[in-house]
């Protein structure tokens, strides 16, 4: 092998050593106290010893070749580095999922590195078979004769020790290759157990490398060892810069893009920094090496002018090509953010322009748990009732969970502004069954999601799955999630409560419309009586119900109601009536018998709450009689052609209650002159600014007063009072009125 050549690879495996070495170190100090960075460390730590050794071997080397320089101490100091083997199969023990063995056992993780430590400390005592022979004769002259036997065990335990040293690199290369295959089978198993995304990138990108660089250097040092395979010396040395770069490589991938071990982002630019920077450090002494030797063969002397040069093309070029490498390699691995940026500005854009609350429970939850790798996350909402339910299904079941008004825990976050964390929180909870409930949640922090000062749920954090703490960017980005999940919260029942007026203002269209198809479209009139009759309807439909039967030649029914309920329901009960009504009365000139059969019809068909107040009366227009039956509604006003006035005020109980209730007829006779007015309470019960009533009185007073020349007139005049005394106030009720006049 040419000089310059063994020269440029020592360089690059000094190179690579050190960029591995550098980030063993970053793993490591990022986190000491989880067991992961520990191990994960020192795996690199071991890894990077193998090229610098293997950089400095080859420097002395090729020094050695033209002097004599015993290197054999250096060779046996240099399966240092062979603890890389059982550090891999710990590695493998605790990732991605850690043993539960070893978790519970974990001095037992010794055993794996005894083998090794026994070989490296035979090796660095005895440089050949020859020198552990040599014991025995030093073991003989030490012996007496008495103690001959004893000296057959030594001499056969020497022997053996002999014979394991001088086979030792192939039995090593065996147990090297059993490790790496075992530690591959158990991070393969480990990975088939995770379902995340993130992880599966993570754990997949690592164990691809580490499979990729163990087999590379498999081929090249181990399986030579133990099988007739043979690498040139020119492929070994491929093959072992590829095995480097790619081992470390992949787990340095997995940190930069996909937050492997919870690195943060500053260490993970470090990172990069660090890489570029020695990828253009081993570049240089590259073309500096052998600038400085074509000179050499060149000019035939070593010319300083070529050192100076290089040092000016280094401090112009250097660090702006460092600063743009760095800056496209940054933007293709990390975008120039941090990972809690990107969450943040995902899940505001997205969560503000949601409409439905699972929706975004579930966006929140499946985002933060994959992303940040969270053991769970959960939402408390708070509803009308001021309590704090958690209510969400994953896969087949379902949590739920329902905390008072009056605990100690709505207190408590509705007093806090800012993420805490449970250990806080718990103390602060008297009650043992509430401290229970809330454990139950699994929670490490706690966020109070609050908009306008006020509590509207809380966001339960779980702890991450790496067992590494939040850091200061986590916490605050959880706070600025928190504001954004309040405000959507708000969109979203405000656009619920959109939804609910939009349905109730549908429903009160179709329910006006129906009442309106139900009404009549054509009045009586005689020869010696006159109707007038209107309907106002309310904001709120209140299904107010009049209609008019003409049986024979001289029979007339007037009825009226009020039918109970609002809305689609209050209108199916008034088709229901009108449709029963209209089904009887033109059979049957006895309002107490229509009654009887409307009533039992609406009561086998509804339930109890559902009941109207109905008046019925039948008009003989030959003999001027009214007969009538009231089930429960507003007393009908008669006035007189005397001028006395008063109320109709026989009544029976309401439509819709009790089935076969007993309806009375009852009779009048009018006389030329003689008024009859119908209405429903939204006359009667009209209000005005101050909230009063329009009342009974009152209407009595304007019938009295109003000069009779038509029906239509005294309506027109009751109307336009009840207007008139309650302008500016809506009402809620349908206004419903009828007028019968007896003509002279």
């Amino acid at each position: 092998m040419l000089p310059e050549f063994i020269e440029i690879a020592a360089v690059i495996y000094l190179t690579i050593g050190i960029l591995i070495l550098l980030l063993g170190v970053l793993i490591f100090r990022e986190n000491p106290n989880r067991r992961i960075n520990r191990v994960t460390g020192i795996m690199m730590f071991l890894a990077a010893l193998a090229p610098i050794m293997g950089a400095f071997g080859l420097l002395i080397k090729n020094v050695s070749a033209a002097s004599e320089v015993d290197l054999s101490i250096l060779n046996r100091i240099y399966l240092i580095w062979e603890f890389f083997f059982p550090q891999l199969l710990l590695f493998s023990l605790i990732f991605p999922k850690e043993n539960r063995f070893i978790r519970t056992h974990p001095k037992i993780t010794l055993l794996i590195f005894l083998p090794h430590f026994l070989h490296f400390i035979i090796a660095l005592l005895f440089r050949s078979p020859e020198s552990i022979m040599s014991l025995i004769a030093y073991a003989e002259s030490q012996l007496t004769t008495v103690l001959q036997p004893l000296l057959i065990i030594v001499n056969l335990a020497i022997s053996l020790l002999s014979s394991f040293y001088e086979f030792h690199s192939g039995i090593f290369a065996f147990i090297n290759l059993l490790y790496v295959l075992l530690a591959i089978f158990i991070m393969h198993q480990g990975y088939r157990e995770f379902e995340s995304p993130l992880q599966r990138k993570q754990i997949g990108l690592v164990l691809w490398g580490i499979r990729v660089s163990v087999g590379l250097y498999a081929i090249t040092f181990l399986l030579p060892k133990v099988t007739p395979l043979h690498v040139g010396e020119g492929l070994n040395y491929l093959l072992t810069i590829l095995a480097l770069i790619i081992g470390p490589g992949s787990i340095a991938l997995a940190i930069i893009k996909h937050q492997f071990l919870d690195i943060r982002l500053i260490i993970r630019r470090g990172i990069i920094f660090s890489v570029i920077s020695g990828l253009l450090v081993g570049i240089y002494l590259l073309i500096y090496g052998q600038a400085k030797r074509l000179v050499n063969v060149v000019f035939g002397i070593d010319l300083p002018i070529v050192e100076i040069l290089f040092l000016i093309l280094a401090m112009i070029f250097f660090q702006p090509i460092l600063s743009s490498i760095e800056e496209t390699i940054e933007k293709f691995f990390i975008g120039g953010r941090s990972k809690s940026r990107d969450i943040l500005n995902t899940l505001s854009h997205e969560i503000l322009h949601l409409i439905d609350i699972d929706a975004l429970k579930n966006k929140i939850v499946n985002t933060l748990s994959e992303e940040l790798q969270l053991e769970n996350v959960k939402i408390l909402l708070k509803s009308k009732q001021n309590r704090l339910i958690l209510d969400c299904k994953r896969g087949e079941s379902v949590d739920y969970m329902e905390i008072p008004g009056s605990s100690d825990f709505i207190s408590v976050m509705g007093a806090i502004d800012d993420p805490v964390k449970s250990n806080d929180i718990y103390p602060r909870i008297s009650d043992e069954n509430e401290l229970s409930k809330i454990r139950e949640l699994k929670a490490t922090i706690f966020i109070p999601l609050k908009h306008h000062q006020e509590l509207s749920g809380v966001l339960c954090i779980g702890k991450k799955l790496s067992g590494s703490k939040f850091t200061t960017e986590d916490i605050t980005m959880f706070k600025l999630l928190a504001d954004q999940m309040a405000i959507a919260l708000e969109n979203i029942e405000l656009y619920e409560e959109k939804l609910e007026k939009q349905r109730i203002d549908e429903e009160i269209s179709v329910s006006r419309e129906i009442q309106r198809m139900l009404l009549p479209h054509h009045i009586p009139q005689g020869r010696n009586f006159e109707i007038s009759a209107i309907n106002i309807s309310s904001k709120e439909v209140g299904g107010d119900y009049y209609d008019f039967i003409e049986t024979g030649s001289h029979f007339v029914g007037i009825s009226i109601g009020d039918i109970s309920g609002k809305g689609i329901p209050g209108a199916i009960l008034m088709s229901n009536l009108q449709a029963t009504f209209r089904a009887t009365a033109p059979y049957s000139t006895s309002p107490a018998e229509v009654m009887t059969r409307v009533n039992n019809q609406i009561t086998s068909t509804t339930s109890s709450e559902k009941f109207a107040t109905f008046f019925y009366g039948v008009l003989d227009s030959d003999t001027l009689t009214f007969t009538y039956a009231n089930a429960g509604h507003n007393f009908p006003i008669l006035r007189k052609s005397t001028g006395e006035t008063h109320f109709l005020k026989k009544s029976d109980l309401v439509i819709g209650i009790v089935k076969d209730t007993a309806y009375q007829d009852s009779r009048i006779h009018f006389e030329p002159g003689d008024v009859l007015v119908l209405y429903t309470d939204g006359i009667t019960e009209a209000i005005n600014l101050t909230n009063d009533e329009f009342g009974e009185q009152h209407l009595i007073e304007i019938i009295n007063n109003t000069i009779l020349n038509s029906a239509e007139e005294l309506r027109n005049r009751i109307y336009e009072s009840v207007q008139q005394f309650t302008t500016g106030r809506s009402q809620y009720d349908d206004m419903t009125l009828i007028v019968l006049r007896i003509m002279g």
